[in-house]
């Protein structure tokens, strides 16, 4: 064999098996983000979940007392932004792929 022909064949077995490799990695991925999303979601029912416990507690709160329970929302509607924004970031990054 020629040089030239040897060079063509280990090129085209260096392709074929990045290819695999990267398709291998792919699949790794995808596994990964479901699993991330799925932990994100978890967390966000979580947050929804004491929000609405914290907002029944906030109605029948004493006038003084409110202002507690009131920055524990807001921290818990800040997490809840961020668990979402985040959610709808990994859903727009998995539709351009």
């Amino acid at each position: 064999m020629s040089d030239k022909l040897d060079y063509v064949q280990q090129l085209e077995t260096q392709i074929t098996t990045t290819k695999a490799t990267l398709e291998k990695l792919k699949g790794e991925r995808d596994q990964t983000m479901i699993a991330v999303q799925h932990e994100e979601v978890e967390n966000l029912e979580k947050y929804l979940d004491e929000a609405q416990i914290n907002l029944q507690n906030l109605s029948g709160t004493a006038e003084d007392a409110w202002h507690e329970l009131k920055e524990a929302l807001e921290g818990l509607m800040g997490n809840i932004r961020a668990s979402l924004s985040r959610l709808l970031g990994d859903s727009e990054d998995n539709s351009e792929s």
